[in-house]
C-alpha cells in the first residue's frame, strides 16, 4: 500500500484545516514548490493536491497548472471545485487525475464517458452520510445508493475521508473507510493518519490500497528521513 502525501492550498499558501473548517487553519512556511521538491526527493511519486479556494466555491488557483509539466515523473491528483464536467475535463487535459466529490454525488451522470481510470471519487463521510460542497452540505441519498450508482458507471477509485478525523491526527476513521471499500471500491484512506501503525491498520482493510497524509508529514510525525516512510511513499498503490 502506498503513502500519498497531501497538500492543501488556500490563497496560495499550504494549510491544514481541522474538520474542514477554514477558521481552524494552520499555515505552513513551505511554498508549494519547495514542499513538492522535498517530497519527490524522499521518494514520493503520487501527490494529492487540494484547491481549498475551489472547494469553498471561490476562484480556482492557477498555481496548480504548472505542476504536471514541471514534475513529469509525478502522478498528481487534484480536487477542489471540480463541479462541472468541463472543470473535470480541464483538470484531465492539464495532466492531473481528477478528484471529484460534489459533482459525482449530486449528478453522477455528468461523469459518464470520462476515463474512469483517471478519476478518483471523493467520498467524504460525516456521521455515516456523504457530505459535499466543502463539507457544508449533506447528500440526500444514502451512501450505499450513491456508491452503487457510481460503480454502475464503471468508477472504482475512491478517496474516503472521515470528516471527523480530518486534520486531527487522532487515527483514521476505519469504519467509514471499510464501508466504502466493502461496496467495491479501491480506496485511498484519508483523515487522522498519525504514524506507521495507522498505516499498517489501514493496510489490513480489504480494498484499501493507499493512505493520504498531510498534517503528519508536514508536522514531522511521519518523518521524511524515516526509511519506512520513504519506502511507503515509493510503493505501488495497489493497482490504483
Amino acid at each position: 500500500m502506498q503513502l500519498i502525501p497531501s497538500m492543501d492550498l488556500l490563497g496560495g499558501c499550504i494549510v491544514r484545516l481541522r474538520h474542514g473548517d477554514r477558521r481552524w487553519a494552520t499555515y505552513y512556511d513551505w511554498t508549494a514548490e519547495a514542499w513538492i521538491e522535498r517530497l519527490v526527493a524522499a521518494g514520493a511519486w503520487r501527490i494529492h493536491l487540494v484547491d481549498l479556494d475551489g472547494a469553498f466555491g471561490e476562484a480556482l488557483q492557477p498555481v496548480f497548472r504548472a505542476f504536471p509539466k514541471r514534475w513529469p515523473s509525478v502522478h498528481f491528483q487534484t480536487g477542489g471545485g471540480l463541479r462541472s464536467r468541463e472543470a473535470v475535463q480541464g483538470a484531465l487535459d492539464l495532466g492531473f487525475d481528477a478528484v471529484v466529490g460534489t459533482l459525482a454525488v449530486e449528478n453522477p451522470q455528468a461523469l459518464a464517458g470520462l476515463p474512469c481510470e483517471r478519476i478518483v471519487l471523493a467520498l467524504d463521510i460525516k456521521g455515516g452520510d456523504i457530505v459535499t460542497r466543502g463539507w457544508e452540505a449533506t447528500a440526500t441519498r444514502s451512501t450505499e445508493d450513491i456508491c452503487q450508482a457510481l460503480r454502475g458507471l464503471g468508477f472504482a477509485r475512491a478517496l474516503v475521508t472521515d470528516v471527523s478525523r480530518d486534520g486531527t491526527m487522532e487515527g483514521p476513521g476505519t469504519v467509514a473507510i471499510a464501508k466504502v471499500a466493502g461496496l467495491g471500491f479501491r480506496v485511498q484512506a484519508s483523515g487522522g493518519l498519525r504514524d506507521l501503525k495507522d498505516l499498517a491498520a489501514l493496510k489490513s482493510i480489504p480494498g484499501v490500497v493507499g493512505a493520504i497524509s498531510g498534517k503528519a508529514l508536514l508536522d514531522g510525525a511521519l518523518s521524511l528521513e524515516n526509511p519506512e516512510v520513504r519506502a511507503a511513499m515509493a510503493a505501488a498503490e495497489g493497482g490504483v
